[in-house]
């Protein structure tokens, strides 16, 4: 779990224009606060007090404001005035999230916007995969050890590709999508819904609906043969006009050309993992989170080859 977040926020940091996170010990303070802030923005399905979870979560916005995002924001409203003045070039510019929304408003983007559109990145940028990677890496280990597999035979591309988009349909980042209807609505089921009743769509009934996968579906299976138009990851990126920007991110795109397949930020790290025979660590047992509903691991100890 430490690795993929630690591995995952310097990245999203970097797109999203976040400076400084570039050192040991700012990167683990960046990784806390931007954990804590996702623990706040998913306050609906913690376990906790929600106004005690807000609370730290505005506290540490704060506190990330001042020493990360406010700088970096600064920064940014300086490269804009050398731009002006023709002291640089856009070359000159970086290349992130930020950067792009000055630009596009002349600098004059609402700055409480600015901070809720760099932290909502942060997170959601991160969360699937940080959410993924250890079940998946659970039921890859459990399968190989089922089927007779060394741990350095798992670095294939494909199997940890459809490895991936299994887990995810067993275990969703969310537990549900839930939505409040503005006006009362009937579906074309006939079902309808009443102006400020709260609707959800259930990830997990839904991913495990054996009508649609089979007889197995509550089981891990890499090698599921899927009926035409159904993903492999079943509802967990959504679908439609609303399927989540980012899943080509976390899941790669496929494609019959070799030069426009991508991996993804789960295979990437599964492989890096594999290729140094990672597996479990029997003397450890891994941590289930136990403040939110999600289902997600705290921690997830493991061992690597020390001659990989």
């Amino acid at each position: 779990v430490d690795i993929t977040r630690t591995a995952l926020y310097r990245i999203s940091a970097s797109v999203t224009g976040i400076d400084g996170v570039d050192e040991v010990e700012s990167t683990q303070t960046f990784v806390d606060w931007v954990n804590l802030l996702g623990e706040a923005s998913t306050v609906q399905w913690s376990t906790r007090p929600r106004d005690v979870v807000i609370a730290e979560g505005l506290e540490i916005r704060r506190k990330f404001y001042d020493r990360f995002l406010g700088p970096s924001i600064e920064r940014r409203h300086e490269l804009l005035r050398q731009l002006r003045a023709g002291t640089i070039t856009k070359q000159d510019l970086p290349r992130d999230v930020m950067m792009t929304l000055l630009l596009k408003t002349d600098g004059a983007f609402d700055p409480d916007m600015l901070v809720r559109e760099a932290t909502l990145y942060l997170i959601a940028s991160t969360r699937t995969t940080l959410h993924a990677v250890p079940h998946t890496f659970q039921h890859v280990s459990d399968w190989a050890t089922k089927n007779n597999r060394e741990f350095y035979q798992l670095a294939d591309p494909a199997f940890l590709r459809a490895a991936a988009g299994e887990s995810l349909r067993l275990h969703p980042p969310s537990p549900a999508l839930v939505r409040q209807a503005l006006e009362d609505v009937s579906l074309q089921s006939g079902r309808a819904f009443k102006a400020g009743q709260f609707v959800g769509l259930l990830f997990g009934p839904g991913n495990r609906d054996k009508a649609v996968f089979g007889p197995d579906a509550d089981e891990f299976n890499p090698y599921r043969k899927l009926p035409d138009r159904v993903k492999g990851w079943g509802l967990s990126f959504g679908g439609g006009e609303h399927l989540c920007i980012g899943r080509s991110l976390v899941t790669g795109l496929s494609s019959p050309k070799p030069d426009e397949t991508t991996n993804g930020t789960i295979l990437n790290i599964l492989t890096s993992l594999y290729q140094r025979q990672a597996r479990p660590n029997e003397a450890s047992a891994p941590e289930r989170i136990a403040t939110s509903l999600y289902d997600a691991y705290v921690t997830y100890p493991i061992v690597m080859s020390p001659t990989a």
